[in-house]
C-alpha cells in the first residue's frame, strides 16, 4: 500500500470527526466528547466517475481506541456531488421500511477542492465474490424490484433502438452477418415495444455495486447497495439493469465454454426474487408486463457491445484481441439464437 495519500486522507477525515464521536458514543454507550486519530488503512476501489477509497479509522477516546469504516469517493465536480447526495437521498426512502437493505448514508459532502462525498462503511462482501451464498440471485432481484417499483407504463423504445442500430453498425458493419443480425433480433425488440416495463433505473446495476453479508451457513443476511451515480426517472426497459447486472458473469462463463447455464439458473433466481416483491405490493407480476416474453437477450447483447466499444476505444485493446472476438460471438449468439429467451421466457 502507498502511503502517499494517507496524510490527505486523515486531514479529510479529521474534518468531520464529529461523525467518529457518534460512532464511539453508539458503540461503548459512553459521552465520548474528543477523539484523535491514530492511523489509517485504506484500499482504493475503481469507480466509473470517481476514486473511491475504503477508510478504516483508527482513533482514540479517553475511553480507549475505537475503529470506524467509511468510504470516501472523489468527484469532478460540485454537480456530480449534489446528484449523487439527491439519489442516494431518494433511494433510501424507498428502502426504508425494508430492513435486509441498507443504503450507506453520506456524512460529509465537500464542494470545494477536493470534491468529495464521505459515506458511512458496510460491512460484507461483493456479490461476484460471494460464490457460495445459494440465495443471493433471489435477493438481488427482490432489491432491484424495490428500485423499479412504480405503476406500469410503456418503454420509450426510440433511445434503444438508436443505440442498437449504431452499436451493430459500428462493430458488425460490413460483415456477412449484419443483416442476419438485424432480421433475428426484430423479435427482441418487439418484446419490449409491446410491454409495459418502463420504470425508473439504477443505470449502473452491476455486481460489484451490490454487498452481501452472510450467516455461517452462507445464507444472506443483509445486502447494502452502493454507488448510486446514473439512478435516474423515467421509462426505461427494468430488464436494461438486469442485462447490466449479468452482462460480465455471462461473459466470463461464455469464455471457460462457451455456454451460459449457471448465468440462465442464477437469472431464473433473480426473476423470482423480483415477482416476490411484486407480489408483496400487490403489483403487477413481470409475466404480465412482458406478454411477448422477457427482452434478456437484448440487454446482455447490449452490455456486449458497450464493452467490446469500452475495450477498442478506451482501453486501446486490438480488435482481433481473444476477449474481443468472443464478446462478438457472444453477442451474436444473443441477438440471433436467442438462447437465455429460450430457457427463460418459457411463460408465453
Amino acid at each position: 500500500m502507498s502511503d502517499s495519500l494517507k496524510p490527505l486522507l486523515i486531514q479529510l477525515v479529521g474534518s468531520f470527526s464529529y461523525y467518529l464521536i457518534d460512532e464511539a458514543r453508539r458503540e461503548i454507550g459512553k459521552d465520548v466528547l474528543e477523539v484523535q486519530i491514530q492511523d489509517i488503512e485504506y484500499y482504493k476501489t475503481g469507480g466509473r466517475f470517481g476514486d473511491v477509497y475504503v477508510i478504516d479509522v483508527l482513533y482514540s477516546s479517553k475511553f480507549g481506541k475505537h475503529i470506524t469504516k467509511l468510504a470516501i469517493k472523489f468527484m469532478e465536480s460540485p454537480t456530480e456531488v449534489i446528484t449523487e447526495i439527491k439519489n442516494s437521498s431518494f433511494l433510501e426512502k424507498k428502502f426504508s421500511t425494508r430492513s435486509v437493505v441498507k443504503i450507506p448514508r453520506y456524512v460529509y459532502v465537500n464542494l470545494k477542492s477536493p470534491t468529495f462525498i464521505a459515506y458511512e462503511g458496510v460491512t460484507g462482501i461483493n456479490y461476484e465474490d460471494a460464490l457460495d451464498v445459494r440465495d443471493k440471485s433471489f435477493w438481488a432481484g427482490y432489491v432491484l424490484s424495490i428500485i423499479h417499483e412504480g405503476k406500469p407504463r410503456s418503454v420509450i423504445t426510440d433511445i434503444y433502438e438508436e443505440l442498437y442500430r449504431r452499436l451493430v453498425l459500428s462493430i458488425f458493419g460490413g460483415e456477412n452477418v449484419e443483416q442476419e443480425i438485424m432480421e433475428k433480433s426484430k423479435v427482441l425488440i418487439e418484446m419490449m415495444s409491446v410491454s409495459q416495463g418502463g420504470s425508473d433505473a439504477f443505470g449502473d446495476f452491476h455486481q460489484s455495486n451490490l454487498m452481501v453479508r452472510t450467516s455461517p451457513q452462507s445464507e444472506v443476511l443483509g445486502i447494502a447497495l452502493i454507488d448510486p451515480t446514473f439512478w435516474m426517472q423515467g421509462s426505461f426497459d427494468r430488464f436494461e439493469d438486469v442485462g447490466t447486472f449479468f452482462g460480465r458473469q455471462a461473459f466470463l462463463e461464455f469464455r471457460v465454454n462457451k455456454q451460459l447455464d449457471t448465468t440462465i439458473d442464477d437469472i431464473q433466481k433473480f426473476i423470482q426474487g423480483y415477482n416476490v416483491h411484486l407480489r408483496e405490493v400487490n403489483s403487477i407480476p413481470l409475466e404480465d408486463l412482458y406478454p411477448k416474453g422477457y427482452p434478456l437477450d437484448f440487454f446482455l447483447a447490449i452490455w456486449a457491445l458497450m464493452d467490446i466499444l469500452d475495450k477498442t476505444m478506451n482501453q486501446n485493446i486490438p480488435l482481433n484481441h481473444v476477449d474481443i472476438l468472443l464478446l462478438k460471438e457472444l453477442a451474436f449468439l444473443l441477438l440471433t439464437e436467442h438462447p437465455i429467451s429460450k430457457e427463460i421466457n418459457n411463460f408465453i
